[in-house]
């Protein structure tokens, strides 16, 4: 058995539709914007406590990485292990801070927002002295998958003076 719908019936059902979805509660850019800032200060924690999970719990899987000296990382495990060996290395010279004030965000797409961001390290010098901090440049592609912000393509700068 067919069913004939009036044209005024199925504009109806059809209009019902697209109001249900335009109605179903949307993040907005505020705080998408909050949940950015909220990923940086927890990936700078992470760096002070020498967290190597939670550091990489930033980036997506298929994330790549590129840095000043030429180095590139492609994928999660690939950047894991970068943290996991500078951790070895220079335990120090991990922690880093990512000043608030630093932070500027635009958003390209709703999910897409790209963050252009210093990241601060002070490390220990030659007999535990205190080094001078240095401020690296970091441009830094968020996209949302799945309704979840994380790091898709980073790129660091040149040291700043």
């Amino acid at each position: 058995m067919k069913i004939h719908l009036p044209a005024a019936a199925v504009g109806l059902l059809i209009g019902m539709g697209v109001a249900g979805v335009l109605a179903q509660p949307r993040q907005s850019a505020a705080d998408d914007e909050q949940e950015i800032r909220r990923l940086i200060a927890s990936h700078a924690a992470a760096s002070q406590r020498g967290d190597v999970g939670a550091l990489v719990a930033v980036y997506h899987a298929d994330a790549d990485v590129r840095y000043s000296d030429g180095t590139v990382l492609r994928g999660r495990e690939q950047i894991e292990k970068s943290y996991r060996d500078a951790l070895s290395t220079e335990p120090s010279g991990l922690a880093h801070s990512h000043p608030p004030e630093t932070i500027h965000i635009r958003f390209l797409r709703p999910d897409v927002a790209f963050v252009d961001v210093e990241s601060v390290s002070v490390g220990a010098g030659q007999a535990g002295t205190a080094k001078s901090p240095s401020r690296t440049p970091l441009f830094v592609v968020f996209t949302k998958e799945q309704g979840k912000w994380a790091v898709a393509i980073q790129r660091s700068g040149a040291r700043l003076k």
